[in-house]
């Protein structure tokens, strides 16, 4: 793994976008590494860890967009792949259906593009609305959505208010017995989220999440 994750880093620090896609399509395709394992032991680690060396620092935000495109397209190449392997898991069609959602004001939503790719390979239907979704239209949307969960992404901490503001309204709108699930860098600044946000799990690996949704645990507070 160790080996992967130093090539990948390598393509990505130098943008090489074209054997950045074929490299991870490759490592899955052949099964050197699953895509639980290329999704948290590499692409995010990678993106975790990448930093702007002292001669390009006036490029950074340029460079960090370059590089998140570039893991964006990857995530939507393996998407056949998530497919497949539900598939391969589960004789029935998706009988439970989860949206996915950032909050008004978040952009970044790699970490909920990544999420929803969790709920599908766990057999869920997944509606991705993706970032900055305003409270009020996703709210009226939900009624129609007939949803049995709600899963939020934060990564910058200055929009927790907009992720509660929106619980706290669906809450107070929806009829049905919906839960809520928590992830994203964000969160990890709660001391206590389920008294702040009302939410059912805090998780932010997929085994974790497969666990909690599978009843095998009452709940993950990282």
């Amino acid at each position: 793994m160790d080996t992967y994750y130093a090539t990948f880093r390598r393509l990505l620090e130098e943008e090489r976008k074209d054997e950045a896609i074929a490299y991870s399509l490759e490592l899955i395709r052949d099964k050197k590494v699953t895509i639980v394992d290329f999704y948290e032991q590499i692409l995010a680690k990678t993106m975790n860890s990448i930093e702007c060396h002292n001669d390009e620092k006036s490029l950074c935000i340029w460079k960090e967009h370059v590089r998140s495109a570039i893991c964006r397209t990857i995530i939507e190449s393996l998407y056949p792949m998530v497919l497949e392997e539900r598939n391969r898991n589960y004789d029935q069609a998706p009988s439970q259906k989860v949206a996915v959602i950032c909050p008004d004001g978040e952009y970044h939503d790699m970490g909920a593009r990544i999420v929803s790719d969790y709920f599908t390979l766990l057999n869920w239907e997944v509606i991705f609305v993706g970032n900055s979704t305003p409270k009020e239209e996703f709210v009226s949307v939900s009624r129609h959505l007939e949803l049995e969960a709600l899963a939020i992404s934060v990564t910058n901490p200055y929009n927790l208010v907009a992720a509660k503001r929106t619980i706290d309204l669906l809450r107070e709108k929806s009829d049905r017995d919906l839960k809520i699930y928590l992830g994203g860098y964000g969160f990890t600044k709660v001391a206590d989220w389920k008294k702040d946000f009302h939410a059912d799990g805090l998780v932010r690996s997929f085994q974790e999440l497969k666990e909690m949704l599978e009843g095998g645990m009452e709940d993950v507070s990282l």
